[in-house]
């Protein structure tokens, strides 16, 4: 193949893009027609690597690349892709576009668009290795999906590098949308199993597939990163069970030798006092004659003080009251830490959960909840603690630092997220030393291939968050994979986060207090209503989420200057891009009513009349959509378009279905609706879009994943538009 464009590559081999789209493979090139179906498949994929990977890499090196370059034989002789030498070719780039700055905004967006092209194929394979096409593609192309399986990881691997190459060698130019890289379902079920075989729960391991590139997990697949399996027997996908606490039963754990060292106390009544008078207590280890005695001493609520906040998580060994002391083990391990961090003071003061909140007066245990916020905002530093991060050294990789870090205990309870996002400075405890927390730590991988580094450091950047640019999309972020013991402290610590009344909120219980919060917040991000989570069950706030704490790959939107909607006792006002049908449709989680094929006939007048909207839309009620015979109804569609656009051809979205009881008869289909009202709709549940291809729509015939024009109903007719909503 001569060097081309990455986009008119196929069409240099001689390949009809649209055929092989549709998985018509013996269509596609005259030279395939009489071959068998083996023949076919083995053809086709080597025709796909040649494309996604050699291709792909040198539209971006604009080189041609030996093929040997980037392969091995293994010890059967056999050829696999080896991308140690990535790096220099890669690199080659980079001292390019700097020796042409003015070529550096153009570079940017054709790297940018051949990723979104390969972004669209792999995707398009992923759909293909579901069980409701596959066995079509076994059937007539035996042997084509095990071996496009085989090389998919690579291509996406290569992806990510050369993103990751394109942030470091371009930073300041914009990146235009973030791809979410997929692996086939049986590429994916087979790593599961390996990770399993770590140690890893169902719940870390959706944490990972949500959360960080595809090369990142595979990385720690091939480090053998093993999880400690004690705790994880009942774990879930949407809840690890490893730091799930019993008060009644729970122990504190000891360091020392013998483990049966005494509990020391404070003075509870001092304690108390000094939280009655609005301060917070801190904590002072003195050594008598070699008897401990811990001091107790009032620090300012509203001043920075001269003391050291510890962050640990119970499951450590460190829970506990004030009422019910520490061992002293771990009073004089904390204290002998404090001490190594601050060698300037000889009076070393500390703050530590179990010393300082009482729990007896419950009055005084609300003031304690409430000050939280001020104990981490005024405390010289925080001061992590806990097993999984201190297994690494001083001399430890950026990058296994970061996986230990991001997969600790630590990362995945609820108050943490506070006391490190809080911190004037954040200070884990490793095994022979601390790791001062730096956002510009740099990585031990080359900066080109660095895309382990990268994403991880994206997850705990998340930790130092700007405090007077922190807002509730930031939080939804960082909360999403946490979990409590205290489900009903969740929206205190947000609140505390956020500077809004806690103390207020305090007075309401269940799901008042979270309406009560929304209601606070007022303006929330737009693309709140899109958000996969448990939702409030009232009226006017069936859009808003319930918890925070729940696993999902949506995103809740950050930008300080971004798209608000208005939370109001009577629903979410806020203006969206809609489709209005002219039918009520059905909807369930059965194979049957689960998708529904609808053809947009134009829009209602609010769009740019210059552009022809005419579309076919696939809808996918999601698993959260009851069963037969039971179904939700609707007749609405909404979407997160920020700018208002229409979705392309080929994309999938996020949407959410809507049910406007009197749409049909005051405002019929191709009516131009009055921009100045407010529709009142009800939020019924959210769906997955599909903007069908148009090659696709024209095939009469059958094909892998659409029944044909012959064959295939329209189940409503609609308009696009955009709405002034409110959304109950």
């Amino acid at each position: 193949m001569p060097l081309c464009t990455f986009p008119k590559y196929l069409d240099t081999a001689g390949y009809r893009r649209s055929d092989l789209w549709n998985a018509n493979f013996q269509q596609s090139h005259s030279e395939l027609k009489e071959l068998t179906g083996p023949q076919i498949s083995r053809q086709v994929v080597a025709l796909l690597q040649a494309w996604l990977y050699y291709g792909l890499l040198e539209s971006v090196v604009e080189k041609k690349i030996e093929v040997s370059y980037l392969m091995r034989p293994d010890i059967d002789g056999n050829g696999y892709l080896y991308s140690r030498n990535l790096h220099f070719a890669l690199q080659m780039k980079v001292f390019e576009l700097r020796a042409n700055p003015g070529r550096k905004p153009l570079a940017s967006i054709e790297i940018q668009q051949n990723l979104g092209l390969a972004h669209d194929w792999v995707s398009r394979f992923v759909a293909w290795s579901h069980p409701s096409f596959r066995p079509k593609l076994d059937e007539k192309y035996p042997g084509f999906m095990e071996q496009l399986e085989a090389v998919v990881p690579a291509v996406i691997r290569l992806a990510e590098a050369i993103e990751q190459m394109r942030l470091y060698a371009l930073p300041e130019e914009p990146t235009l949308g973030t791809l979410t890289w997929r692996t086939p379902y049986p590429v994916a079920s087979r790593r599961r199993s390996r990770l399993k075989s770590l140690g890893w729960c169902a719940f870390q391991i959706k944490l990972l597939e949500d959360t960080v590139n595809q090369s990142t997990v595979d990385w720690l697949v091939a480090c053998d990163m093993k999880q400690d399996p004690l705790g994880h027997e009942t774990c879930t996908a949407k809840a690890c069970a490893r730091n799930d606490i019993d008060e009644s039963t729970y122990q504190q754990a000891h360091i020392c030798q013998d483990g049966r060292c005494q509990k020391i106390l404070p003075d509870v009544q001092k304690v108390m006092a000094i939280l009655k008078e609005n301060h917070i207590p801190v904590i002072h280890l003195e050594v008598s004659n070699g008897q401990p005695r811990l001091e107790i001493s009032a620090s300012s609520k509203t001043e920075p003080g001269d003391y050291i906040a510890i962050s640990h998580v119970w499951a450590d060994g460190l829970g506990g009251a004030t009422e019910s002391g520490l061992n002293e083990c771990q009073v004089r391990r904390l204290s002998d830490m404090c001490s190594a961090v601050n060698q300037t003071s000889s009076t070393v003061r500390f703050w530590v959960d179990c010393l300082c909140i009482p729990r007896t007066d419950r009055d005084v245990y609300i003031q304690a909840l409430i000050a939280i916020r001020d104990v981490y905002l005024n405390a010289t530093s925080v001061l992590v603690l806990d097993k999984t991060i201190v297994e690494c050294t001083t001399s430890s990789s950026t990058e296994d630092l970061y996986a230990h870090i991001y997969l600790s205990a630590w990362m995945q309870r609820m108050w943490t997220y506070e006391e490190a996002v809080l911190a004037r400075k954040v200070i884990f405890v490793l095994k022979d030393g601390f790791h001062p927390y730096k956002v510009d730590t740099k990585p031990w991988m080359r900066r080109t291939v660095s895309v382990v580094w990268q994403s991880l450091g994206t997850q705990l950047y998340r930790l130092r968050a700007d405090r007077d640019h922190l807002n509730i999309g930031h939080i939804y972020q960082a909360f999403r994979y946490r979990l409590t013991n205290a489900p009903q402290e969740e929206f205190l610590s947000v609140s505390g986060m956020l500077g809004l009344d806690t103390e207020t909120l305090l007075q309401y219980k269940g799901e008042e207090r979270t309406k009560r919060f929304w209601l606070m917040l007022r303006w929330i991000p737009f693309n709140v209503p899109f958000l996969d989570c448990p939702k409030l069950s009232e009226p006017g706030f069936r859009w808003a989420p319930r918890t925070m704490m729940y696993p999902t790959q949506t995103a809740m939107d950050t930008a300080i200057d971004g798209q608000k909607s208005e939370c109001t006792s009577d629903g979410l006002l806020g203006i969206y891009l809609t489709v209005t049908f002219d039918t009520v449709l059905k909807g369930s989680a059965a194979e049957h009513g689960s998708i529904f094929y609808t053809f947009i006939g134009g829009d209602d007048g609010s769009l740019d009349p210059q552009v022809d909207y005419r579309s076919s839309l696939r809808l996918y009620c999601v698993e959260s959509w009851p069963n037969p015979p039971l179904g939700l109804e609707f007749n609405v569609i909404m979407f997160a378009s920020e700018t208002k656009s229409v979705l392309d051809q080929g994309a999938w979205v996020a949407g959410v279905a809507l049910l406007d009881t009197n749409s049909i008869s005051q405002h019929q289909i191709g009516q131009q609706p009055n921009t100045s009202d407010v529709r009142k709709y009800r939020y019924v549940g959210r769906l997955l879009v599909e903007r069908l291809r148009n090659h696709e729509l024209s095939s009469s015939s059958k094909t892998i994943m659409f029944e044909g024009t012959s064959k295939a109903l329209v189940d409503a007719k609609g308009i696009w538009g955009i709405q002034k909503v409110c959304i109950a």
